[in-house]
């Protein structure tokens, strides 16, 4: 397989990817992905448009989509009219995405503490036959949040 037959394989897999992990459509996702991948500095409306062979106002509403949340910037060169898009943020790209997910465990944690203190007052025998599962699942939520802490420290610093 050629390179450029490896990319657009890769670029299907993290499209697929993003469509799941940030409820984008499935054009969007491409266009990510092609951005996340591209070797060249930013991909032009026109490079979109060769790229994912699609509709110039297909192409158009993904790109504002993604402009709209914050996956992507414009930027322009000098004496060239045309916008060139990259991914917004890319130095901190992975911190987003890890504290997105440190957020969530942290209201799993919540949450499970409130169930098991109701049940705990209100539905004594439920509380006590769950209290195997729920103490695993806790220790899991907490070292798995424990983690997201100490990863998302050390990328900070190395951000300084």
């Amino acid at each position: 397989m050629s390179k450029e037959e490896i990319k657009n394989k890769l670029i299907e897999e993290l499209g697929v990817h993003f469509e799941s992990e940030y409820d984008l459509p499935p054009l969007a996702a491409r266009i990510f992905a092609s951005l996340v991948l591209t070797e060249e500095d930013g991909l032009t409306f026109e490079d979109c448009i060769n790229r994912r062979g699609a509709s110039k106002s297909s192409i158009s509403t993904s790109l504002n989509l993604l402009l709209q949340r914050e996956f992507v910037k414009y930027f322009t060169k000098s004496g060239d009219r045309r916008r060139y898009f990259e991914i917004a943020d890319k130095n901190i790209f992975f911190l987003k995405k890890l504290n997105r997910s440190l957020k969530h465990l942290e209201r799993e944690g919540k949450i499970l503490q409130k169930v098991a203190e109701y049940n705990a007052q209100f539905r004594p025998e439920k509380h006590f036959e769950n209290t195997n599962k729920r103490e695993v699942y806790t220790k899991c939520v907490s070292d798995m949040t424990t983690i997201l802490k100490t990863t998302i420290e050390a990328l900070e610093k190395q951000q300084k």
